[in-house]
């Protein structure tokens, strides 16, 4: 016959509780002490209760840690690493990165799962000193990956875009060396897209060259 021990509490030497019955629920350790579990060892549930409920956040002691998604073993395409959000601080620049611009607005937001990151934002102008050819939303939070040709990294759509000097943007694209989205208009209906240039920025005057965003890119 197995031999049984039935206890309700199991005290250190100093008297603090490590293991408490109470009602059904067993409380192992006390509040800022350290759980152990040995490496290879396996929870398992072997009742009738499915999944894991958790009281609070999960909180790796080493970065770069992760929970892999939708399978039972260690795949690396699974792996979900990295989430940050925050704001970030749009701005216009050229080919020359030299664009001398002050602004009347500037807000953006972002939103980084893994190796894609997601923007939002609004932007405006005071005023401008041309200088250089095409222009680009730049000072992204994270750099575009250069392990990805062109536009196949990302994009950005302009829902609105108002008081410029000539033509209208409608989207951003990536290009490969290029730290930003090179801006885009067409000039008919049913015509071409075109790189957006200086000439097409109206240079003075409150809340000009606005535009409101949103996009992704892929980042390393």
């Amino acid at each position: 016959m197995a031999s049984i021990l039935k206890v309700d509490t199991i005290q250190d030497q100093s008297g603090n509780n490590i293991i408490n019955e109470n009602a059904d629920t067993i409380t192992i350790g006390a509040s800022g002490d350290t759980i152990t579990i040995p490496s290879g060892a396996t929870l398992t549930n072997n009742g009738t209760q499915t999944g894991l409920t958790l009281s609070d956040n999960i909180l790796f002691n080493t970065a770069s840690k992760g929970i892999y998604l939708g399978v039972t073993s260690a795949t690396a395409s699974n792996l979900l690493d990295d989430y940050e959000e925050g704001t970030w601080t749009p701005q216009y620049d050229n080919n020359s990165n030299n664009l001398a611009v002050t602004y009347n607005l500037q807000t953006g937001f972002y939103r980084k799962i893994g190796s894609i990151v997601f923007i939002s934002g609004e932007l405006s102008t005071d005023a401008v000193t041309r200088s250089g050819v095409w222009i680009k939303l730049d000072n992204l939070p994270f750099a575009i990956t250069t392990a990805i040709s062109n536009n196949e990294a990302g994009g950005i759509n302009i829902h609105s875009a108002t008081a410029f000097a000539a033509s209208y943007p409608f989207s951003g694209l990536c290009n490969q060396g290029v730290a930003g989205f090179i801006l885009q208009y067409r000039s008919t209906a049913n015509g071409s897209t075109l790189f957006l240039e200086d000439g097409d920025m109206t240079t003075g005057g409150s809340d000009k060259n606005k535009i409101s965003f949103s996009g992704f890119y892929i980042t390393d």
